[in-house]
């Protein structure tokens, strides 16, 4: 071999020495950077030299490898981890959200304008005759549709701001998706599918946790060294192209509903965490279900007072009414989804009462309301009620050119009231009603009951006149705070709301458990991930002293074969 193989020898002992030298320098000066992965140098001696027959000389060391210290599978589970984190903490804020609107226990809240909406009806059935009890009733009643209608009002804003906060959400997605396509083409230029370009991997695995704070993604490394990002089985980034996100808005049934979609092909993507699956979720989910329950709500309590309401009378009576509902379709039967009426009314009757002042005379008349479907030709619609009821004494009736029933006493001596509705169709087509609207958004006092409180109906009876009846209808309507309705499957309006409460209680507790529990979990990995892939500053300073040794071991070599050589050189 002689004294050259021997320089041979040091000067790869030096060269691999520096190369472990900058390694450990290198993950040193990178102790605190954040997505750093250690980098490990692997040695291994070169091919030994034969010099005779069973003997053989080394020719010194190479570096076999600098590889990524990293555990692929380990990172996929981190950042399954970070968008279960993200979607907790997304979705506990937005919870809070709703509770802070609603606002429940605070003595300003719709459990307590409920209550004293029904203790003014029991106040006014303590005397009926009171003109004042009558005007605070209809003040409490103002207080509670306002307080439903900013309610609805209130979730509704909440609605548009998730939808604001997707949309923010989509692009710092896209912006990420670009960049790491951009990283892909850059690595595979660099690496050439040998694995190298070490910091633009950890660059690459950056960006990819923080696109898993917005939804849960998986990754599949090719040969060239490129990452493809999925969501479930469909590709957001291939090679050096980034698929973009969306968010796709759809009109089914009539009702908006929105999804995120594949910009390059709009396919939908099933997003079941991040901070887009939870927004997702949040939006078709749980606001929804907070003004379903509102809507639901506000929908029996105008029915179930408007039923009672409907059938009674006040201290005065009117000598014209029209109806507060219209009815799309006048000439189809009234219990036809047609009619577009939120509440359709079933086979029956009602009494009509007409009641002339000068002489006191009541003439009754039953107005039949034909809707068993045994002969569909004479099925009851709001025409042929009109003319039903057109039919009476001294009464005129017509369907206003919106739908709407009118009825009207032929003169100014003739007054109208009603009783005895077994059919809803008075609450229904909002005859002689406590409230208008059909849900949350537009519930509001009867405008005539608003400006002349005398004609609340806390009398159940109708066939009198002025200072009639008695107080049966006020207590009826004040016993529905607690009475099991069939339509919200035997629970009172009162127990209604107080179930959305605890519902939603209980979806901010398992919510804040479930962020804590999803942040250990993190936590978890995150340690597991340090101990595999970070840094430790007295292990690398081990291998530090370790290799300048070794580096100081071979200039030694090399120096002492220069000696030789200078004495060999000498002696010629």
């Amino acid at each position: 071999m002689g004294l050259i193989g021997s320089l041979q020898v040091g000067r790869s002992g030096l060269l691999a020495s520096q190369a472990a030298l900058q390694v450990a320098g290198q993950n040193l000066a990178n102790l605190a950077t954040e997505g750093y992965h250690r980098q490990s140098i692997s040695l291994a001696p070169e091919r030994s030299q034969e010099i005779g027959p069973g003997l053989f000389l080394g020719r010194g060391v190479k570096i076999q490898s600098i590889t990524r210290v990293i555990d692929e599978a380990l990172e996929a589970r981190l950042r399954g981890a970070v968008s279960d984190q993200s979607a907790s903490e997304v979705r506990q804020q937005l919870l809070g959200r709703i509770e802070a609107i609603e606002n429940e226990f605070s003595g300003t809240d719709l459990s307590n304008a409920l209550s004293e909406f029904f203790n003014a009806f029991s106040q006014l059935s303590n005397n009926p005759q009171d003109v004042s009890s009558r005007t605070l009733l209809a003040e409490q009643a103002g207080s509670l549709t306002g307080f439903i209608n900013d309610l609805n009002e209130e979730l509704g804003k909440v609605q548009i701001q998730t939808i604001g906060q997707t949309d923010q959400a989509l692009a710092a997605t896209n912006d990420l998706l670009t960049r790491i396509a951009s990283l892909n083409a850059q690595i595979a230029v660099q690496s050439r599918g040998s694995g190298g370009a070490p910091g633009l991997r950890d660059q690459r695995d950056v960006l990819l946790t923080e696109l898993s704070q917005f939804l849960d993604i998986s990754t599949v490394e090719q040969l060239s060294g490129s990452v493809d990002v999925f969501v479930g089985s469909l590709p957001i980034v291939l090679n050096n192209r980034s698929r973009g996100v969306e968010l796709l808005k759809e009109n089914i049934n009539g009702e908006t509903v929105t999804k995120v979609v594949i910009s390059a092909d709009k396919s939908p993507l099933d997003i079941t965490s991040g901070e887009l699956g939870a927004l997702i979720q949040f939006k078709g989910q749980d606001v929804q279900d907070a003004i379903d329950d509102l809507d639901t709500l506000a929908a029996q309590l105008i029915f179930q007072v408007n039923r009672i309401h409907s059938r009674g009378q006040g201290m005065d009576l009117v000598d014209s009414v029209i109806g507060t509902t219209a009815v799309t379709d006048p000439t189809v039967a009234l219990n036809d989804p047609a009619t577009d009426l939120s509440i359709l009314p079933t086979h029956g009757s009602f009494q009509m009462h007409v009641v002339q002042k000068s002489t006191g005379q009541v003439i009754t008349t039953t107005i039949n309301i034909d809707l068993d479907g045994v002969n569909p030709a004479s099925d009851t619609t709001l025409t042929t009620l009109a003319a039903d009821i057109d039919a009476a004494a001294n009464i005129t009736a017509s369907v206003t050119s919106d739908g709407r029933l009118q009825i009207d006493a032929d003169t100014s001596d003739f007054q109208i009231s009603f009783s005895d509705d077994n059919s809803d169709t008075l609450a229904v087509l909002g005859i002689n009603t406590f409230f208008t609207g059909r849900d949350a958004f537009d519930i509001q006092v009867n405008e005539v009951i608003a400006a002349n409180p005398r004609l609340i109906a806390a009398a159940a009876s109708g066939a009198s006149g002025a200072n009639a009846g008695n107080n049966n209808n006020a207590l009826a309507i004040a016993a529905l705070r607690d009475e099991a309705l069939t339509e919200l499957s035997g629970l009172s309006l009162s127990q209604h709301w107080s179930r959305h409460v605890e519902d939603f209680a209980v979806r901010q507790a398992q919510a804040r458990q479930q962020l804590q529990a999803d942040i250990v979990i993190r936590e978890g990995l995150a340690t597991q991930q340090q101990s595999i892939s970070g840094v430790n500053a007295d292990e690398e300073s081990i291998d530090l002293i370790q290799y300048q040794r070794a580096y100081q071991a071979s200039a030694r070599l090399l120096s002492v074969i220069d000696e030789m050589l200078e004495t060999l050189i000498a002696s010629v």
